[in-house]
């Protein structure tokens, strides 16, 4: 079979090896489609995110969509010839946390395409069966991708506990702010003001239903906070999504939010610190939640999805040939208008 290696930052080769056997519990995938994700671009871009770093050439990706070419010892055989969706997270299952239902923070969780588990950018790939979830035959390949990003986000809502009337900022409109978008879409009476530095993103938004959009870009973090402090009115918002991991937002994020508000931080930051205004947030007792990854999403996602309420397809706007990742990926880290999710498709060489 064939592996895409990132060999060294921005340079990937195709490297030939074995198709694995499956194991005990596990099944083998035949990869369909490989979705970037933001980390997955702090890795091809420097090599490491957070304290993760690389040190060697290794397989990425951790968003994708398989059909199951073989199963192991234990797994029933009904799941062989199946479409899949794949939680990407492998937690220990008897830590404490993963003894309460709290997987997605395991101290020893192994992650699809961090090290050292090789990711979904080859075309066959061995993963816990109890980790695949099936996908519906009225669901795309594309639209099985992005579940997983979509799961990242309701793990998001459910720790905020948005109630109807508040008011919700969402700062960073990429592929996590547009699926916190889509899911607020599902409740009534809010007020939803959207803030990023692109136009089209901005857009795009709107179009989905934010009540007002802010675009900041070329304004400094003062400019940047009155603008949408404007936006949103009264006393700020209830609850911020800071979705975009950079300076700007990590340090908006507590300006704009009202008294008593909640911020949920999705966004990964270059930099692997943030900094923020102590003594504002401080008065007004606001509360950060730091969102690692999903928890039991997945599913409730693929049954959204299913009643035709979440617009996954919408959300992928280029599909690009695996013998062009390098192309895929230089995409997906430009940000330039007419580009959200960008998808490798393992299919076509």
């Amino acid at each position: 079979m064939k592996r895409i290696v990132l060999e060294s930052p921005r340079r990937f080769a195709v490297h030939e090896a074995e198709v694995p056997a499956p194991g005990a519990g596990q099944a083998i995938l035949r990869v369909l489609k490989v979705g970037i994700c933001g980390s997955d671009v702090h890795l091809y871009r420097s090599g490491r995110i957070g304290e993760t770093r690389l040190e060697g050439p290794f397989v990425i990706g951790h968003e994708c969509v398989a059909r199951v070419a073989a199963v192991g010892e234990g797994v029933g055989g009904d799941l062989v010839g199946r479409r899949v969706a794949v939680e990407p997270a492998i937690s220990c299952g008897h830590c404490p946390w993963c003894a309460v239902g709290k997987t997605n923070i395991c101290p020893t969780v192994r992650f699809l395409g961090t090290p050292p588990t090789p990711g979904a950018l080859q075309e066959y790939l061995a993963h816990p069966a109890h980790l695949l979830e099936p996908v519906p035959d009225g669901l795309s390949d594309a639209a099985g991708v992005v579940l997983e990003p979509m799961g990242i986000a309701l793990h998001a809502l459910n720790l905020m506990k948005v109630k109807p009337g508040q008011r919700v900022v969402i700062l960073g409109t990429g592929v996590i702010g547009t699926c916190v978008l889509a899911l607020l879409g599902l409740y009534r009476g809010l007020r939803i003001i959207c803030v990023d530095i692109v136009e089209d993103r901005l857009e795009r938004a709107q179009a989905m239903g934010a009540d007002a959009t802010v675009n900041v870009a070329g304004l400094n973090d003062e400019e940047a906070a009155s603008r949408t402090k404007a936006a949103i009115g009264a006393y700020g918002a209830d609850v911020v999504f800071e979705c975009a991991g950079v300076p700007q937002t990590n340090w908006n994020m507590c300006e704009v939010a009202a008294p008593d508000g909640h911020i949920a931080v999705v966004g990964i930051t270059d930099e692997d610190r943030i900094l923020f205004n102590h003594s504002r947030p401080r008065r007004k007792g606001v509360t950060l939640r730091l969102v690692r990854r999903s928890l039991h999403t997945l599913r409730p996602c693929i049954e959204l999805a299913v009643r035709g309420v979440l617009p996954l397809d919408a959300l992928v706007t280029q599909v690009v040939p695996a013998g062009q990742v390098e192309k895929a990926f230089e995409l997906a880290d430009c940000s330039a208008p007419g580009v959200l999710k960008v998808l490798v498709d393992m299919e076509t060489w």
